[in-house]
């Protein structure tokens, strides 16, 4: 019975915890400025940021509430990208290794982070964006992204649209 009370205990204290965690991430204000997402490429001198925008909320409760519905309700769930990049508990291999293979940073937002920090807020997503610092652009549309039906066709795609951008 004591066993039973103390592993209780701590399970409740564990999700006390994660409730206020995400209650600051929530709650924290977002940058004096947005960055602005633009329709043209991006010509820049400066190293570029690969952003992968998941169609996902960031959070320990909306992501066990995610694995499961990517888990049994595989056909309804809302992020394409994270469906085809990510098994259960992480990245797979496949998109792990491009990431790596590619020279740029590279910065992943949820939704809700996405939304604090860009222009326009109401974006398709998900979406793959190429940014210099100032602005973005969409390298990836979210109609390109549900289209594909495995990694290995999201990975060639975004290959062969990095491979057309300029300078």
């Amino acid at each position: 019975m004591k066993a039973k009370s103390i592993i209780t205990y701590i399970m409740v204290g564990t999700m006390a915890i994660a409730a206020v965690a995400d209650g600051i991430r929530y709650l924290r204000f977002g940058p004096d400025s947005k960055i602005p997402v633009v329709e043209i490429p991006l010509k820049s001198k400066t190293k570029p940021t690969l952003i992968m925008v998941y169609n996902a909320y960031g959070g320990i409760y909306p992501g066990l509430a995610d694995i499961v519905h990517k888990e049994f309700f595989p056909v309804s769930y809302p992020c394409r990208l994270c469906y085809l990049a990510f098994g259960s508990f992480g990245p797979k291999p496949a998109w792990t290794q491009l990431l790596d293979s590619l020279p740029m940073e590279k910065k992943a937002l949820h939704k809700d982070t996405y939304q604090r920090q860009y222009l326009p807020v109401n974006l398709p997503l998900p979406a793959i964006l190429l940014s210099n610092g100032q602005q973005a652009s969409v390298l990836v549309s979210a109609a390109e992204i549900n289209n594909q039906n495995s990694l290995a066709e999201l990975v060639g795609l975004l290959r062969e649209k990095l491979l057309r951008q300029p300078g």
